[in-house]
């Protein structure tokens, strides 16, 4: 097993703190000024302090510099000082910037339904352990992904996507349950806002999947991706569904860093 000598131990060995990811293009991101105001909002909830946006913009400059390839750009918000003895005291939060390709999406999901929440679910943290878990579950017993549903029933979230749902009527239908408020899915919102497209959010229970006539998961790698089945659930791939909601994400111009 080899070292990564450019990772702080303290990410390494405390699992406490908190990220963001976007797929950079040409030096600019859609959302971008979404994922800020995430970083910084996360940053009081978990360090008790803001992030200076300046400092970070020079951080992904810094970390993408010379690459003209699209990437996915991770930003983590850590703090070396920070000791799970004393877990109250103030410590100072430092941002690391790394970058990979951006994956390879293939076709429409097949996930599968797992009992379980995030802990802290509006705050998209480095506790991951558990949603890897489920996913490695899933795919163990012959699907690609996992769904989460909450001990009152409703969906949630994906493992790592927000997941939304085309009723019968066209309607798109966003789970409300507690889950990460996720940057593609809020720009599908905006997107189709300004076409006056319907947008539904409700709770959604488990006993109504078989109702819908689509269902999609979306996140900042992959915004729109059909999924086919969840569980016994078999969704028809809408490909002018996934058309619409993928050109509602795409109105939202990219932002340079």
């Amino acid at each position: 097993m080899s070292a990564l000598p450019d990772i702080p131990a303290s990410l390494a060995l405390v699992n406490y703190g908190h990220f963001t990811s976007m797929l950079l293009t040409a030096g600019r991101a859609r959302g971008l000024a979404r994922h800020l105001e995430r970083l910084n909002r996360d940053a009081w909830i978990v360090f008790g302090q803001g992030l200076d946006e300046g400092i970070v913009r020079q951080a992904i400059r810094a970390a993408v510099d010379g690459k003209t390839e699209p990437l996915a750009v991770r930003v983590t918000v850590h703090a070396p000082g920070f000791d799970p003895r004393k877990p109250e005291a103030d410590v100072e939060p430092e941002v690391v910037v790394t970058t990979s390709a951006p994956p390879q999406v293939g076709g429409p999901l097949k996930v599968r339904t797992a009992g379980y929440q995030r802990d802290l679910p509006q705050v998209k943290h480095v506790g991951t352990f558990g949603l890897f878990y489920q996913r490695r579950l899933a795919r163990r017993a012959g699907f690609d992904d996992v769904l989460f549903i909450g001990g009152d029933g409703q969906v949630s979230e994906g493992s790592t996507w927000n997941v939304c749902f085309l009723d019968e009527d066209g309607t798109l239908v966003i789970p409300t349950a507690p889950a990460l408020p996720g940057i593609a899915l809020g720009l599908i919102q905006s997107g189709l806002a300004r076409t006056g497209a319907q947008v539904q959010a409700r709770p959604v229970q488990a006993s109504e999947l078989p109702s819908f006539r689509a269902a999609f998961a979306t996140n900042a790698l992959a915004p729109v991706r059909p999924i086919s089945h969840v569980d016994e659930v078999e969704y028809k791939v809408d490909e002018d569904a996934t058309a619409r909601l993928t050109r509602a994400y795409e109105s939202t111009a990219g932002e340079r860093v």
